[in-house]
């Protein structure tokens, strides 16, 4: 099954915004998260909304050099939440001494 979800549809029209924009998705989209991560050493308790827009911006970018002109371009949500999800994930690791 392709497409979108009723749910993505009817978000997608209520907002505007393209459900795929919100997720960073495949392996090439994660790894130049993870490379721009380490590189500008994004924090998200030292992010404020106009770091996450340069970010945000800069990461398009990239994305599109890599990726070619019709990948979709991510939404900042996309990347403050994919940075959420890996702190959350090394700190439980760190509080397990699992590293």
């Amino acid at each position: 099954v392709t497409g979108e979800t009723r749910s993505q549809q009817l978000f997608s029209i209520a907002t505007g915004i393209p459900p795929e924009s919100l997720v960073i998705s495949g392996e090439d989209q994660f790894y130049l998260f993870m490379e721009m991560q380490a590189e500008f050493r994004w924090l998200s308790y030292q992010m404020t909304s106009r770091k996450w827009v340069d970010a945000t911006n800069e990461y398009n970018r990239r994305l599109i050099l890599k990726l070619g002109p019709s990948v979709m371009k991510k939404n900042p949500q996309a990347l403050l939440q994919l940075l959420s999800r890996i702190e959350c994930w090394l700190i439980e690791r760190i509080i397990k001494d699992d590293y």
